[in-house]
């Protein structure tokens, strides 16, 4: 399918004048576009970051006079003075580099600036850590991965163009997704998200993997859990790990002084990072970092590089600086196929101490408001604190498109036709026939693999006659299964059947009914392996299967109350 380039500008800059309220584009004095810039609101946690273009959206909805942030590490922070009399209010910046350097600070050869600074912060961090009990907040993100010259096949199987994704040089996004939550947290680990908007390009159903909760990483620990432990640059026992240089100093708007570090790991591979942080002077707090790992340190075997910031923002009436934004950069490579990446994040709308009720967390740490997945583009657009770029548009409306033609009668039924061609060694291996446009299948299982043998039945052989009926997207269905075993010794044939009907895929309850004659193990847990123990009693004369026929009516029900807790109930007449 083809994309008319010109059609997707201008559908990308309709949707963004229509819906953003304060927009515009950050560069330098050079005219280059400036990514991952933090723009806000002064004296509010309402802001946002620029995309890879440089362009920025900041929603806004009530007119009159604010003045607007432009924080960007190696510039100078740029405040604005606007009056909003309508809206969309277009607002372009250009920020100037700042001067780092290292005139004002003496150096002495017997003690290292940067120690002295990194030994202060160390000495702060637990208290840094502590200031805020807890916090609500809201928090976005938004998902990108690329994969570059992709094989036609890996270990064998064809992967055809991965949903649309890929480009005439098997080049192109392979997944690109956002994330809208709602975060509550409270000391020393309690943490619970509730996502209220999730989308996935070319799947209109899709759940992102995108959360804030695994993308928690909190400096002031001691340790910081990228896959593995990773040890802080302002650890307790960060020298242990680390050499220091300072590397200059400057100011930012409210007069603080910042210093510039470098984190040098003393050992390459330990499980370190290395690059910058800035600590403010005096407060001895994180300002923002700049930190790199490997694959190796973090003992991820398929990442190449990570590049991990964070930009952090002071709130006078708070007194203390917070996270205001995040990124995450890597590249990868696996089975010869390279790539790379950005997961970005911000966080806005904080309410410091709130009054959690005694039940407010539990062990379901992660949870989805009703029809999270089925926000339109009206509603992205009017709530994305960062836009998309031109790349992100064309992926979305490309896949989006592709999986209206994909999920079409006429596509479906021509998949079908060809998966659904019986074969007479079905007979043997089982069949399974599609209706992927109606979501129903049928079919029987394999009669080979079901060949087995006990003391009881002699020689058996087992068929399942099965049907499913899918409803929606939440995963509602009607399973129909009918068994029959054939004992070869005792002539017999037992019948049992099962219907099941499961609600939704949010608590994932069940309802099953079921009834018939089958034998079973004295064990309900069956134990022991039929294949095994035909093996077993075949070969070396050794029965450890003990059987009886179980006539039964059973009705059972299951239910998940919250993350990691199910509960089960059965009723059943022998």
């Amino acid at each position: 399918m083809r994309i008319n380039p010109l059609l997707m500008f201008f559908l990308l800059l309709w949707s963004t004048t229509l819906m953003s309220q304060v927009m515009g584009k950050v560069e330098d004095a050079n005219g280059t576009a400036l990514p991952f810039v933090n723009i806000y609101i002064e004296g509010t946690y309402l802001g946002t970051t620029s995309n890879d273009d440089g362009k920025y959206e900041l929603n806004l909805n009530i007119k009159g006079d604010y003045i607007i942030v432009f924080k960007f590490l190696g510039f100078k922070t740029l405040k604005r003075n606007i009056t909003i009399k309508e809206f969309p209010y277009s607002l372009d910046a250009v920020m100037t580099e700042e001067k780092i350097s290292l005139e004002e600070v003496k150096i002495n050869a017997k003690d290292n600036p940067a120690n002295r600074i990194i030994r202060q912060t160390i000495a702060n961090r637990k208290r840094n850590l502590e200031k805020i009990r807890a916090f609500k907040a809201d928090f976005y993100s938004k998902g990108l991965i690329r994969i570059k010259n992709a094989h036609e096949k890996i270990l064998g199987q064809d992967i055809g163009d991965l949903g649309g994704g890929l480009d005439s040089t098997r080049t192109g996004i392979l997944y690109l997704s956002e994330t809208l939550s709602k975060i509550h947290f409270e000391r020393p680990d309690k943490l619970k998200e509730e996502i209220v908007a999730s989308k996935v390009a070319g799947n209109d159903s899709g759940f992102s993997f995108n959360n804030a909760t695994d993308v928690d990483f909190n400096f002031y620990n001691n340790t910081i859990e990228i896959e593995s432990d990773m040890v802080s640059p302002i650890s307790d026992f960060a020298f242990n790990y680390y050499r220091y240089e300072l590397d200059g100093i400057f100011y930012d708007d409210f007069g603080n002084l910042i210093n510039k570090v470098k984190v040098i790991p003393k050992r390459e591979n330990d499980r370190v990072f290395s690059g910058m942080i800035y600590i403010v002077e005096d407060q001895w707090s994180l300002y923002a970092l700049e930190l790199n790992t490997t694959g190796q340190q973090s003992q991820i075997e398929a990442v190449d590089t990570i590049l991990l910031k964070q930009n952090f923002k002071y709130s006078q009436n708070d007194a203390h600086w917070v996270l205001l934004s995040q990124s995450i950069d890597f590249a990868y490579g696996i089975f010869g196929i390279k790539g790379d990446g950005r997961f970005t994040a911000v966080f806005s709308n904080y309410e410091f101490n709130p009054k959690f009720e005694a039940k407010e967390f539990s062990r379901e740490l992660l949870s989805f408001t009703e029809e999270a997945n089925k926000k339109d583009s009206t509603f992205w657009n009017t709530i994305r604190p960062v836009p998309l770029t031109s790349e992100e548009f064309v992926d979305y409306s490309k896949k989006d498109s592709i999986q209206i033609v994909r999920k079409s009668k006429k596509y479906l039924d021509s998949i079908d036709a060809k998966s659904n061609r019986f074969n007479p060694t079905n007979l043997l291996f089982g069949y399974n026939y599609q209706n992927s446009y109606k979501d129903w299948n049928l079919g029987f299982s394999s009669l080979l693999s079901s060949i087995g043998f006990n003391t009881v039945q002699g020689f058996t052989g087992n068929l399942d006659v099965f049907y499913r009926k899918d409803y929606d997207e939440f995963r509602r269905y009607l399973g129909l299964r009918t068994s029959m075993d054939y004992g070869f010794e005792d002539q017999r044939l037992r019948i049992s059947g099962s219907a099941t009907f499961k609600f939704n895929n949010v608590s994932r309850p069940f309802l099953t009914l079921s009834g018939g004659v089958r034998t079973e193990q004295f064990n309900e847990s069956q134990p022991i392996s039929p294949f095994i123990n035909t093996i077993s009693t075949l070969f070396f004369e050794d029965n450890y299967m003990k059987l009886y026929d179980r006539y039964f009516l059973e009705l059972s029900y299951s239910h998940e109350w919250f993350n990691g807790f199910r509960w089960f109930s059965t009723i059943s007449y022998e």
